[in-house]
């Protein structure tokens, strides 16, 4: 008798998927969106502080004022319109990696992960210097808060000066907030996108 043979045949398959949360570090927004984010960030508070001082300097009914003001809207639509497009974007990247089943999966890790990371996470935030000047900087929302109440007529203020003093302590705030985002916090973030992978 002859010896039989015996064939085998191989199917192909497909490649096992990835999970959906392995696909999500993939899923990073340009760096040139990013900075095109923090560029409308800075040019809307650099009009808003340059309103506040035209607005000081040259009074309300100044065309500067408004030129000012019209720039910081023009940004903040801006901004608007590029978180719009970064989140379709994200949205699309999302179901085209097969998200769409599995969120309520992802989410759970997600929750899981974050609890346990909350605490060093925390510390590590508050380790770094452009977090701890964003925490310093909400200490002119302090002056804010002082400027309504006097506006307000709730703390007491000569009426002769209320109007005046309440002004001024709004102004401060404005131009000590917008100072520290401009110079301080926009560009920490930015050189640290810069220094990022």
């Amino acid at each position: 008798m002859a010896a039989s043979e015996v064939v085998l045949e191989v199917l192909p398959q497909a490649p096992p998927r990835e999970p959906a949360a392995a696909l999500l570090p993939r899923l990073a927004v340009p760096k040139v969106l990013q900075y095109l984010y923090l560029a409308s960030v800075w040019v809307a508070s650099a009009g808003v502080a340059a309103g506040t001082v035209a607005r000081r300097a040259l009074g309300d009914e100044s065309p500067v004022t408004y030129a000012f003001l019209k720039v910081s809207i023009g940004a903040l639509v801006f901004l608007v319109l590029l978180v719009l497009v970064v989140t379709l974007r994200l949205l699309r990247a999302m179901c085209a990696a097969g998200f769409g089943l599995s969120l309520r999966t992802v989410a759970r890790e997600v929750q899981i992960h974050s609890r346990k990371m909350f605490g060093a996470l925390t510390w590590k935030v508050l380790l770094d210097p452009a977090a701890v000047v964003l925490l310093v900087s909400f200490l002119f929302f302090l002056l804010l808060g002082v400027g309504v109440l006097v506006l307000g007529g709730l703390l007491p203020v000569q009426e002769s000066q209320r109007e005046r003093i309440g002004f001024a302590l709004f102004d401060t705030w404005v131009l000590g907030a917008m100072g520290m985002s401009c110079f301080v916090i926009i560009p920490s973030f930015a050189l640290k996108i810069w220094r990022s992978k």
